[in-house]
């Protein structure tokens, strides 16, 4: 009866410690995860050159008769060429063929899938 209580005991004490094992490393990879956003986010702020910019990187300013003005990292940029309004280009041969093969891929696994369902 004595050796019940004590293995119990201790297996007990063996959960506990694994508990707080297990706690003090999803703590530490925590903040290890606030560390990384942190230097991240400094290191962003060092490419962009300054920290006192507006949050945005890009902002489209204003439109006028195809002509644009944009904003990029503080700096204003004005597009010297109208933007056309013509049709957008549909893709080349090879995004095509992508499209195609992607079609063929989704359709055979499906069918397939459907064969391995119907035989369970």
């Amino acid at each position: 009866m004595q050796s019940q209580k004590r293995n119990v005991r201790r297996q007990e004490g063996a959960l506990v410690k694994l508990a707080v094992k297990f706690g003090l490393l999803v703590g530490v990879l925590f903040v290890g995860i606030l560390f990384g956003i942190n230097t991240a986010e400094k290191g962003m702020q060092r490419i962009e050159g300054t920290t006192d910019l507006p949050g945005k990187s890009f902002v489209i300013k204003k439109v006028e008769g195809g002509k644009m003005e944009v904003e990029v990292l503080g700096k204003q940029v004005a597009s010297g060429v109208p933007i056309s309004s013509g049709k957008a280009v549909t893709g080349n041969w090879l995004s095509q063929v992508g499209g195609d093969i992607r079609t063929f891929v989704i359709g055979t696994t499906r069918t397939v899938m459907e064969w391995i369902m119907s035989k369970l």
